[in-house]
């Protein structure tokens, strides 16, 4: 059995980079990947850490387990069934197998120096079931975009696909609670679709980074503003709440219009996932989009959109860490300090 080095938590809140998680050993219809960089997520791969959340909901709530979802690698190796992968192909969203080996477990497994994708269209045209393909969400991308601007491509299509599933559009009128790096997509993306972005943060070097990136037409710092005082009654067609907190889900209803609709694109914590209808006003739209929904088929189209230079992703990271640095990143992220980290597998 071979082994290969990634970043484990091994239990809540203990993290450690391991030499001992078994390289997986691909079957008939999978690939090998290298894997070359892996963003860290500021919600799920946290909670993740800190048990609040994240494993709950894909069968993984036990430790060890291998961290990692935004991962990005280069083909070495194929099965020898598979027909649409190529050896040199770059792919985001490397996985592992359910049980990794040598006790070890995964939510996706992206932190790791060797991950696999499945060639799902060989197991079509071979007989298999949609239900039998091992992994969905897994994305070629080109060789114009790097290893490292990889590690940001999932959270930029899953902001993207928010703004399409919210039904936001030319002329909408936008309310965003969050500047961090997906509620900054959230905003340019939707200013990429003609709406008018009023975005709320308690930071105001990221709403800074808001206005910049973004486009964000009108900002408000929370921590030394009001925001019922700045936006002085105004109603919005879409209030999001890209923090993760049903008190901002209610706060988010006093600024809908009638018929609007409320948008829950951060992850709720397991302490706080009971959403209380009663505190949301009449006639509004409530549309909880937690974990992303289309960001996979809409990933050409962001892509195309970076290719383009309408969508810049080194916008969306402020560190790059060798992966060895993994506790140094948790630091960054915890003291809000990175907007967003990319570990680095080719340095240590």
């Amino acid at each position: 059995m071979e082994f290969m080095k990634g970043i484990a938590v091994m239990e809540r809140n203990v993290v450690e980079v391991r030499d001992d998680i078994p390289v997986p050993q691909i079957g008939d219809y999978e690939a090998l990947l290298r894997v070359h960089a892996c963003g860290f997520c500021n919600v799920t791969d946290m909670e993740i850490i800190t048990g609040e959340g994240g494993l709950e909901g894909a069968g993984q709530n036990v430790y060890p387990t291998v961290l990692g979802h935004e991962g990005a690698g280069e083909v070495i190796a194929v099965g020898k069934k598979v027909r649409h992968i190529k050896v040199g192909e770059r792919w985001i969203h490397p996985n592992l197998f359910r049980n990794v080996g040598n006790g070890y477990h995964k939510a996706h497994g992206g932190m790791a120096q060797y991950g696999m994708v499945s060639d799902n269209q060989a197991m079509l045209e071979d007989g298999f079931a949609e239900a039998d393909l091992p992994w969905y969400r897994q994305h070629r991308f080109p060789e114009s975009i790097d290893y490292i601007d990889a590690g940001v491509l999932l959270s930029l299509a899953e902001s993207h696909s928010a703004a399409v599933n919210f039904g936001i559009d030319e002329g909408s009128e936008v309310l965003i609670y969050g500047a961090g790096p997906m509620g900054i997509a959230l905003a340019m993306f939707s200013e990429l679709r003609g709406a008018h972005v009023t975005q709320v943060d308690r930071i105001g070097e990221r709403l800074a980074i808001a206005q910049k990136v973004a486009g964000t037409e009108h900002v408000i710092n929370s921590s030394v503003e009001s925001v019922d005082e700045v936006l002085g009654g105004k109603l919005f067609d879409v209030a999001c709440d890209v923090v993760g907190y049903t008190d901002i889900l209610y706060e988010c209803g006093t600024h809908v219009r009638q018929g609007g609709l409320i948008g829950g694109m951060g992850v709720l914590r397991n302490n706080d996932r009971l959403v209380d209808v009663n505190r949301l006003p009449n006639n509004v739209s409530l549309h909880m989009l937690n974990y992303p929904y289309g960001e996979y088929k809409i990933m050409d189209e962001t892509i195309a959109l970076i290719e383009a230079g309408k969508v810049n992703p080194k916008d969306f990271y402020s560190h790059v860490l060798p992966y060895t640095q993994i506790h140094e990143a948790m630091e960054l992220v915890r003291t809000k300090k990175a907007l967003k980290v990319i570990l680095d597998f080719d340095r240590e």
